[in-house]
């Protein structure tokens, strides 16, 4: 994937707020999160396919670089660029903007995980979103 892609739109929550009046670390982390959960389900592997095969995925790290300040109400998109994946695992990079300002910056990497299997196992990628992500590579 050569641009950014949209992934997901946020509202500034009055809950996201700390005693500064704006967005804390933790709501960032909550919103990177939520936006890699959007982002799973446009590659088939979200709620509705966990629910019936149990795969999933988990993040292996996570790393935030905060560059300005939220505040309440204001509307905020995630943007993300797939770095790498192999059969199993993906690599990405992700933009929240406010319009064309840079509000915080993660890299993080995620693995496609069976929880058919105990203790949970990493496992590759279902079909359809192997498909999906190899054409985002390009």
């Amino acid at each position: 994937m050569s641009l950014l892609k949209k992934i997901a739109s946020f509202a500034v929550l009055p809950e996201w707020l700390d005693y500064n009046g704006h967005m804390n670390d933790a709501a960032c982390a909550l919103v990177f999160s939520r936006a890699i959960d959007a982002f799973a389900d446009s590659l088939g592997i979200g709620p509705e396919f966990h629910a019936r095969t149990k795969f999933t995925l988990y993040t292996l790290s996570m790393l935030i670089h905060y560059r300005l300040e939220a505040k309440l109400g204001e509307n905020l998109n995630v943007f993300a660029h797939l770095l790498d994946h192999d059969h199993k695992k993906m690599h990405l990079w992700l933009e929240m903007r406010r319009g064309d300002d840079v509000i915080a910056l993660s890299e993080q990497l995620h693995v496609c995980v069976d929880q058919n299997l105990e203790p949970p196992r990493s496992a590759a990628f279902p079909g359809e979103t192997a498909s999906l992500l190899a054409a985002l590579s390009q």
